[in-house]
Order: C-alpha cells, then sequence, then structure tokens
C-alpha cells in the first residue's frame, strides 16, 4: 500500500526556517504578503463602485451613519495608530519572538466584527482615538485622505518587509477581542475590518 506523508503547520515552520538559515527563505513571508495584497485589492474595487459619488463623498447615507469620507478617515486613523504603535512594540517584541521562530503559529483569523455582533447583539463600537473628527469634511479633501490612507499602508508594510512569517508569528497583541493576535492576524484583522466597513457603505448607500 502506497504511504501518504501529511506535512502539518510544525513542519511546514521548520522547513521554512531551513530555508532562511541557508539563505533561500523566498517565501518568508508570503502569509504578510498575501494579507496585504486583498487589502490593496479590496480598497481598488470599493474605488470604483463609489466613482459615481465624486465631489459627494462626505454626505451621509443617514442622519446616524458614516459618510465614505468618515469611513475612509476611520480606516486610515486605524492603520496609522497600527503602525505607530508597531515602531515601539515591534523593537521590544522581536527579540522573543525570533527565539520562538522554529515553532508553530497561525496565520488566520476569524472575523471578529461579526463574532462581537452576534456574541453581544450589537455592533463594536470604535474607540474615541478611531473616530472621525465631525470637522473632517472641512479641513481635508477626500482625495488627501485616500492617498494618506495608502501612504501609511505602504509605510506599514515597508516596515514589516524584513519580518519573515515565522517571528511575525510569534508576535502576539495583548488584545482579548481579537483572541491576543499576533502580527499575521493582525494584517488580516486589518483587511476583514477594511472588508466590513466597506459592507456598511454598500449597504447604507445601496450599492449592489
Amino acid at each position: 500500500m502506497k504511504k501518504e506523508y501529511f506535512f502539518d503547520d510544525t513542519i511546514k515552520v521548520m522547513i521554512n526556517e531551513f530555508y532562511c538559515i541557508f539563505g533561500g527563505d523566498i517565501m518568508k513571508n508570503r502569509y504578510m504578503k498575501n494579507y496585504f495584497a486583498i487589502i490593496y485589492e479590496q480598497r481598488e474595487e470599493f474605488a470604483n463602485e463609489i466613482k459615481k459619488f465624486k465631489n459627494k463623498e462626505w454626505e451621509r447615507p443617514q442622519e446616524n451613519k458614516w459618510s465614505f469620507g468618515e469611513t475612509y478617515y476611520h480606516l486610515y486613523l486605524m492603520v496609522r495608530l497600527f503602525r505607530q504603535l508597531n515602531k515601539l512594540y515591534l523593537p521590544i517584541s522581536k527579540p522573543l519572538a525570533t527565539l520562538r521562530r522554529g515553532k508553530s503559529y497561525k496565520f488566520h483569523s476569524e472575523d471578529i466584527f461579526t463574532e462581537y455582533k452576534e456574541k453581544h447583539n450589537r455592533p463594536m463600537n470604535a474607540p474615541f482615538v478611531l473616530v472621525p473628527p465631525k470637522d473632517s469634511k472641512e479641513k481635508i479633501s477626500f482625495e488627501w485622505l485616500v492617498n494618506e490612507l495608502d501612504s501609511e499602508t505602504r509605510q506599514l508594510e515597508k516596515m514589516l518587509s524584513n519580518f519573515s512569517d515565522s517571528v511575525a508569528g510569534h508576535i502576539r497583541y495583548p488584545d482579548p477581542i481579537a483572541h491576543y493576535p499576533n502580527l499575521i492576524q493582525c494584517l488580516a484583522i486589518l483587511g476583514i475590518h477594511e472588508k466590513h466597513h466597506f459592507l456598511l457603505c454598500k449597504k447604507y448607500y445601496n450599492l449592489h
């Protein structure tokens, strides 16, 4: 009978580390690269869908629902805060994560926003530091906001470019709502978070 061999996540990590040690780690951060690609793709698709709202991006679909502009401002604040946090956190957390890089790690995250709503029967509220200022549209243009969101994301991507998945998978964050995610899972959550808001916009603006 022909034998079948199955490689679990631990073996995959060991193989990845072997290539890393001997300079052949071509796919060293493929999970993180994949999540950044998803984020950029989602944004491009949504940008195409809202072209007909040009110069109306700050008009709310309903009195108590965010406009496109407010939504993008929230996403911008989210990415900027995460990047700024990691400027301090990564140098501290990397040494221990590097020691643990031979161990298995998670690289997928559930939709914590849907999970939260189902558990608490209400949507997750944004912390005050991520709430767009009320006078946003008087101070900045929507085009500037879109460019800054992209710029912050590119800076974050560059910051993480020298981290392998095997190290990033052991850099954990003290966020119980997100189940104490690692760095890779945080990028997945960023993408899930943006998709969550894009779907809300589609719902309230009747985009189909």
